[in-house]
């Protein structure tokens, strides 16, 4: 296997669509990072999973911070309260913060998904994902995702471990001067330090990364939605982040679909383990 980079910055999102937290190491278990996506917020009345990828409804879920210690999940809203996961406190006050009655859960219910938004204008507009139907609500064109998430028994998108490398994220700043590509505007478990500038993540799809002692099967380059662009923390919205990984990397991320803005790359872990900063990445040949 050669080298290819090493883990630079960990991240974990305790509830889905949340800020997460920054961590030095981590153990991988049957769920993914351990912790990881552990909760979501459930709309009572829609009966769809909350997502901030439907921004003008469910923006304000991005202010809200979640973090994890010694098992125990606290949310910290804007406002600065803060909750214990299991508070049934947590979720009254949630859902006078959003204005809209929600629940927590920890796996999406049968039959259920998110809603996203589709914006086609920054998409050099593709259609949905593999032909799905879409529907125009309030003047935006929504589409219904994350059928995977009650097939699978838990609340990822689709794999279990996203990978972001510094070398896309150099290539595109030097693209597209004045746009803050900055990692956390994609949301990733991992960030990988490599040395080489340039979409190298497009190249181990298909492929087995070892990182440490754990091997993981790399399943699909990750199509980006309008989450990418929103504002949260110090970062400001900006539309052209989109805009900018359509004109410079669209590609198609697996086998049926079609050519979207992809960056990083989703991966199944093999083995469970821990992961630390700073441990190598290698790649098949």
């Amino acid at each position: 296997m050669t080298e290819v980079g090493r883990v630079k910055e960990i991240f974990r999102y305790p509830v889905k669509s949340m800020q997460g937290e920054s961590l030095d190491r981590v153990d991988l278990g049957d769920r993914g990072l351990d912790g990881d996506r552990a909760h979501a917020l459930f709309d009572d009345e829609s009966g769809f999973v909350v997502s901030a990828k439907r921004p003008k409804r469910w923006g304000d879920v991005l202010r809200c911070t979640a973090r994890s210690s010694s098992g125990e999940t606290r949310v910290e809203l804007p406002t600065g309260e803060e909750y214990g996961i299991d508070d049934p406190a947590l979720v009254v006050a949630l859902s006078a913060f959003l204005g809209r009655s929600v629940s927590l859960i920890d796996r999406a219910p049968d039959g259920s998904g998110f809603e996203e938004v589709w914006v086609r204008d920054l998409k050099a507009d593709a259609g949905p994902y593999f032909d799905q139907p879409s529907r125009v609500v309030e003047g935006e064109e929504m589409i219904v995702g994350g059928s995977v998430m009650a097939r699978n028994g838990n609340l990822f998108n689709f794999g279990t471990v996203h990978l972001v490398t510094t070398g896309c994220l150099r290539h595109l700043a030097a693209l597209a001067p004045g746009v803050d590509f900055d990692a956390r505007r994609f949301r990733p478990n991992l960030v990988i330090d490599t040395g080489s500038v340039g979409f190298v993540e497009n190249d181990w799809v298909g492929r087995t990364l070892r990182i440490g002692r754990i091997d993981f099967r790399v399943t699909i380059a990750v199509p980006r939605c309008v989450m990418t662009t929103l504002p949260f923390e110090d970062l400001s919205a900006d539309r052209d982040v989109l805009r900018s990984v359509t004109a410079h990397n669209r590609i198609v991320p697996m086998e049926g679909m079609a050519a979207y803005p992809c960056v990083g790359v989703y991966a199944n872990h093999m083995t469970n383990g821990e992961i630390a900063v700073g441990e190598s990445v290698r790649l098949a040949s």
